[in-house]
This record gives C-alpha cells, structure tokens and sequence, in this order.
C-alpha cells in the first residue's frame, strides 16, 4: 500500500467498480488519499510517507493565567493525610486514657494540630519539588518580613478583624450583654485552656504557628494554584472560602462569616506584594486580636 501507482494524475468517479489505489485527495487535507474500491478511508499519503491515521489536531498548549505552579492535586492529598493523622492522635488518646479523652487537654491540642500541619507543609514541600523550583522562597513567596510587610500586616489584620468583631459585639449584645459570660463566648482552636500551659500552648499556635503554616498552604500552594488557572482576583475569593470553611471543624458554623473577610485581606496581601509575609503578620495580628477579647467579661 505504501508503493505509488503511475496512474493516479485523474480523480477517479466514487463507484465500486474502480479499482483501489491511491487517488488525489478531494479534500486537498494530503496529496494522496486511499479509495478503497467503494469509499475514501482517512488513509494519506504525502511528501513524508503514509500516515495512519489521520493525526488528531494538537490542542493549543495551556497559558497560565497568572504566577504560581501546580499543586492543587497534591495539597488535597496533603490536606488529607493530615487531617486523617490528626484524628488518629485523638483516636490515640482517647484509648490510652480509656475512653476519657479531655478535649480541652493542651497536649492533645499540641500534637494533633502538629499532625494537621505535617500534611499541610508537607503538600507544600512536594508541590515545589514535583512542579516548582524546588525553592519554598522562589515557588510560594516564603521569606523573611521586611518593614512594609510588618506595618501592612498589622494594618490587614485589623481590618481583617473589624467585620468579625461587629458580628460578635451584636451576638453577645443579643445574648446577656457584656457584663458576664454567654454562650456565644469564643473558644480558642476549639477549645478553652485551663492553665497555665494550656494557654502558652493555645498562644503559640495562634499566633505564630497558624500563621506561618496556613499562610504557606492557603496563600502559597493554593492560591498560587489558582492563581495560575483562573488568574489573581477570582483565586483570591475560592481561597477565602476554602480556607473560611476549612475552619468550621474548629471554630464553629459562623467561622466562614468571621473568617472570609479575613482571608480576603490575606490573599490580598499575598496578591499585592508578591510574598507571605505580610500575610503571615497580618493573620498573627487577626488570631492575636481574640486574645484581647478575653479582657471583656462576656467573652470569657
């Protein structure tokens, strides 16, 4: 089939009757195109040899939409393997004390938000070494705070708080007023130290951990993500819910309402400089500010 007949200067008419071989091609798609005695097959022949079959159109190659590398995938996987870890520290122990797991128990607090946070960094190393540069720095805009980044931080983190507080100071107003403690008295990451560690723990993980770590998942790997699918604006909003929601599990049903504005700001400041830092201040400002909130009575 590969070996070129003399006789094919003449189109042939499409019966049954003329004999298979190759004939100029009605399309013009080759020079030559097979007929098979009865039909035109997708079979081509050109300049270059046979072709078979008819090669498929290439789709146009994909144009990210703005910077960030993939990692959407893996940072669902990485959510999940800690989330998983996380239960598996409070499956943990609540059988080593028997069924007599204290949910407000620092250390149980400690080491499975560790676990959590294992999956979340871990996403984000794996991210960068599969489609990045394998540079925290350079693929998510980890470094240290510069001066900027510290005054714009503070100045997001409160605004940030602002919608959160109005919320609040109404539900409590609502409630028993200011004087005394009410049901609508926040807990801190799900739950309401009693001593002394309890609350360095609860402390550090507010407000410096949280923020460095979720800064790194939430602004970095998936907004970047995002970013590079569906441009800057739209990959801020989907991050504010994700992230929002994310936060029902331990702050409560109204966390989305408390949070988004928040999250907002923060991937503003990721979007606007480039970098996490600002962020990280600004989320370490947001968590800092509840503390302060535990000086009024009612949110005791």
């Amino acid at each position: 089939m590969t070996a070129m007949p003399a006789e094919m200067a003449e189109y042939p008419p499409p019966r049954a009757a003329f004999p298979p071989s190759w004939y100029p091609d009605p399309w013009a798609i080759a020079p030559l195109r097979w007929w098979d005695g009865y039909q035109w097959t997708p079979i081509l022949y050109g300049p270059y040899g046979e072709a078979w079959p008819l090669a498929a159109i290439p789709s146009p190659p994909f144009e990210p939409k703005g910077p960030g590398i993939k990692g959407g995938g893996i940072a669902a996987i990485g959510a999940g393997v800690g989330a998983v870890a996380s239960i598996c520290v409070g499956i943990g122990y609540a059988v080593a004390s028997q069924g007599n797991l204290n949910p407000n128990d620092p250390w149980v607090l400690l080491v499975s938000q560790l676990a959590l946070w294992f999956g979340f960094v871990g996403a984000a190393v794996m991210a960068s070494r599969v489609n990045g540069s394998r540079s925290l720095s350079a693929d998510f805009g980890l470094s240290w705070p510069r001066l900027k980044d510290l005054w714009s931080g503070l100045a997001g983190g409160t605004i940030g708080r602002i919608l959160p507080l109005i919320v609040l100071v109404l539900a409590v107003a609502a409630d028993a007023g200011f004087s005394r403690t009410n049901a609508v008295s926040p807990t801190v990451l799900g739950t309401t130290p009693s001593s002394t560690t309890g609350w360095v723990i609860v402390i550090a993980l507010a407000v410096i951990g949280a923020p460095v770590v979720e800064e790194i998942f939430f602004r970095g790997v998936l907004q970047g993500a995002f970013t590079r699918r569906v441009g800057a604006i739209p990959a801020i909003f989907i991050t504010a819910l994700i992230f929002s929601f994310a936060h029902i599990f331990d702050e409560g049903p109204l966390a989305p309402l408390i949070l988004f504005p928040a999250a907002l700001v923060l991937g503003y400041l990721r979007y606007r400089t480039g970098r996490l830092a600002a962020g990280m201040v600004a989320h370490a400002t947001f968590n800092a500010t509840m503390f302060l909130l535990l000086l009024v009575p009612a949110f005791r």
